[in-house]
């Protein structure tokens, strides 16, 4: 049975605690004056309390059958930096609703809906797959973050720095989830199939938050912004365009998530954010 955890030692898995004073630049379009661009990553924003509870539940029900000590405290350091994710987006979820008065709350409807769905209908070891796979989405979209200027071309300082820093622990905790079912004797098919459910998920509540958003802005009918939109994320240079071969890589027999060594990211980080 793999028992080890992937995680490179030089690699640590500990919770930071920054600050973000982003009333100011939630009350408009921070992305560059771009409506499309900012509502995206609002409509992610929305997505991860609800999110990194699930994930962190899912991980916390195997903590007590990993036996590697290494694994184990990459787990706790894995608890603790979703952990912070979830209030630090919570925190920014209600700037938005407040200052620009969105209805967060539909969007926590419907995560609370499939969530639950989750719960009532699929194992313990099944969620972990699903969480699993859902790092592996949020690493390589951290990883493209981080490396693609185009992802926060003109956003405002203080989102960047948000963004950043979340991307980074993405980074740090990639492989956790994915040791720890592992460990505990999940197989690579539940793992492939997660990844297909989570990102068509992932996706419709993305386009459910960005609706809702423009909507509330009187933009939704406009066909420019959605088409500006969609070719930034989808088009022959679209952000997410370029994550589909990192995507792909986790249907292999042999993943995983540290095959790809991005340590140099986070150490760059690092020394720019000191």
């Amino acid at each position: 049975m793999h028992s080890a955890s992937g995680t490179p030692n030089d690699v640590a898995i500990n919770p930071r605690h920054p600050e973000f004073d982003l009333a100011e630049c939630l009350s408009r379009d921070w992305h560059g004056g771009d409506p499309f661009r900012t509502a995206f990553f609002n409509a992610l924003s929305l997505t991860f309390p609800k999110g990194e509870k699930f994930f962190i539940e899912s991980v916390r029900a195997f903590q007590r059958d990993v036996t590697d000590p290494k694994l184990s405290q990459e787990i706790r350091g894995f608890i603790g930096q979703e952990a912070i994710h979830s209030r630090e987006h919570k925190r920014m979820n209600d700037i938005l609703a407040a200052e620009r008065g969105y209805a967060v709350a539909k969007i926590d409807a419907r995560l609370d809906r499939d969530t639950q769905w989750a719960m009532d209908n699929l194992s313990a070891l099944t969620r972990l797959a699903f969480t699993a796979a859902t790092e592996h989405i949020t690493a390589i979209l951290g990883h493209q973050l981080l490396t693609n200027p185009a992802w926060l071309d003109g956003a405002d300082p203080r989102m960047a720095a948000l963004w950043r820093w979340h991307a980074v622990e993405e980074v740090e905790h990639k492989s956790v989830a994915f040791d720890t079912y592992l460990a505990c004797g999940g197989n690579r098919r539940a793992l492939r199939t997660g990844l297909r459910v989570e990102t068509w998920s992932l996706f419709n509540h993305v386009r459910a938050g960005i609706f809702l958003m423009l909507k509330k802005d009187g933009l939704h009918l406009k066909p420019k912004v959605w088409i500006d939109g969609w070719t930034w994320l989808f088009g022959k240079d679209g952000i997410l365009r370029k994550a589909i071969p990192a995507w792909r890589e986790f249907m292999r027999e042999d993943f995983h998530p540290w095959n790809t060594n991005n340590r140099a990211l986070i150490e760059r980080w690092i020394a720019s954010a000191a």
